[in-house]
């Protein structure tokens, strides 16, 4: 009796199996970039950047002379009020990128197709980390630039070489993803997008505002310095009466720390909601 020569068939890898984490990455920048919102938020950064630091900024000639030699020339450079919304924009990007999917059903096929739920989740937040930083970059600039082409003929200017300048910077830049990963975490947990979006207003906005940091409570002080936005502006202000810190302004140790603890606690928290909780 003859045999018949057999070849092998090839068995994927486990790593195959799985997803190389290059291809999810690539698959959800690809999902990301297929929702005309994100160019929008993208666009809209920029634009409430220049926006924001030039209506802070021209204002300034108007104040009196005690007030001008008060006036701080770092936060001036980046406006509170340009990057609250730029938090809540961030926010919603992020909250966007988990509703999307599970208010559509898209997440069940993709978890049929990569049953590790956490390196779905993990490359959703690379590839949010990624955009938003940019993002986070270009408004940063787009602020400082835009505040400087206003202040420096007055007189009010201030070197991008300043330390104070290049902490500030960063911490612009970081505020950005740090609200996207945050957002994200909401999403997870939520799944429903008007109420996601909501608890993303109220968690970026009025939770910073709620507790006064001026107060006069050390315990309160810390616990509102210890919000995302309000870690930001310990970053960027440079304490003086112009920015109203109140008796017990945060070091710089006390918000980086908070800074960065929030966007690792958020991504914890959205791994543990995506593994235990059905879709």
């Amino acid at each position: 009796m003859r045999t018949m020569p057999t070849t092998p068939v090839p068995v994927a890898s486990d790593a195959e199996h799985r997803g190389r984490f290059s291809d999810l990455f690539a698959f959800e920048w690809i999902k990301l970039f297929a929702q005309r919102s994100t160019y929008v938020m993208l666009g809209l950064a920029l634009l409430m950047s220049i926006g924001g630091a030039w209506l802070t900024s021209g204002g300034v000639h108007l104040v009196n002379a005690s007030a001008r030699a008060g006036y701080d020339r770092v936060s001036g450079s980046f406006s509170e009020g340009t990057f609250a919304f730029l938090t809540i924009g961030a926010g919603a990007l992020g909250a966007l990128s988990m509703v999307g999917e599970f208010s559509s059903g898209l997440i069940r096929t993709t978890f049929i197709a990569v049953p590790d739920r956490r390196r779905i989740v993990l490359a959703k937040a690379a590839v949010l980390a990624s955009v938003t930083t940019a993002a986070g970059l270009v408004a940063a600039v787009a602020s400082f630039v835009t505040a400087q082409s206003i202040l420096g003929p007055r007189q009010l200017g201030i070197s991008f070489g300043n330390p104070l300048v290049l902490q500030a910077f960063l911490a612009s830049v970081l505020l950005v993803p740090v609200s996207a990963i945050i957002g994200m975490f909401i999403g997870a947990l939520i799944r429903i997008p008007v109420a996601s979006f909501f608890t993303v207003f109220v968690a970026q906005s009025l939770l910073a505002d709620a507790i006064p940091s001026n107060s006069g409570n050390h315990l309160l002080a810390a616990i509102s310095d210890a919000m995302p936005r309000n870690a930001w502006f310990g970053l960027v202000s440079q304490h003086t009466a112009f920015d109203n810190d109140g008796p017990f302004p945060p070091g710089a140790l006390q918000c980086w720390v908070a800074l960065l603890a929030w966007p690792l606690l958020a991504l914890l928290l959205t791994l543990l909601v995506v593994r235990r909780r059905d879709v």
